[in-house]
């Protein structure tokens, strides 16, 4: 098999295997790790670990995105000099997203100009990141949708995924 059949190949089995990233990795990578000597397998990883971390980059963009965020704020960004009541090791906590599998719930409450809608913000990015589903709404807007979704006899939106409400 020449080398211009199997790269024809690669393309196919990467469209067939819906992993656009492998078709536009595997000649740079290939090049690469002839240089390096690299083997078979130190080849196959490199190919394969592009594809996954654009694939979960892709999709942390697209619940980033779905979440419907008011703006991009992050917990890096928040600035604990403006809220010094604010405690730091707490939010980095929440920012693991752990709460979410143990099934806590996080209420952020204060008067308007103290950072909740920003620290909302920033654990809901951080959770999307970690693959879980996110959106975002104020309390008002909540509870016209639970409102909303009683009156039609149906389930909250977004029961399965993580709400994220700065009040």
């Amino acid at each position: 098999m020449t080398g211009s059949e199997a790269a024809s190949q690669i393309e196919y089995y990467a469209r067939a295997l819906r992993a656009p990233r492998i078709s536009e990795a595997f000649r740079r990578l290939g090049d690469q790790a002839r240089d390096a000597g690299w083997s078979h397998e130190e080849y196959l990883a490199a190919v394969l670990s592009k594809e996954v971390s654009e694939r979960e980059a892709s999709g942390a963009a697209l619940r980033i995105k779905a979440a419907r965020f008011p703006g991009h704020k992050t917990l890096e960004d928040f600035n604990f000099d403006h809220q010094p009541s604010a405690d730091r090791n707490l939010i980095a906590h929440l920012g693991t997203s752990v709460f979410l599998t143990e099934a806590k719930n996080v209420v952020l409450l204060g008067p308007p100009g103290t950072g909740k809608t920003h620290l909302a913000a920033g654990i809901g990015i951080k959770a999307a990141k970690a693959g879980h589903r996110v959106l975002f709404d104020t309390a008002t807007g909540w509870v016209t949708r639970l409102q909303e979704a009683h009156s039609r006899g149906n389930s909250p939106p977004n029961s399965s995924g993580c709400a994220v409400t700065a009040c």
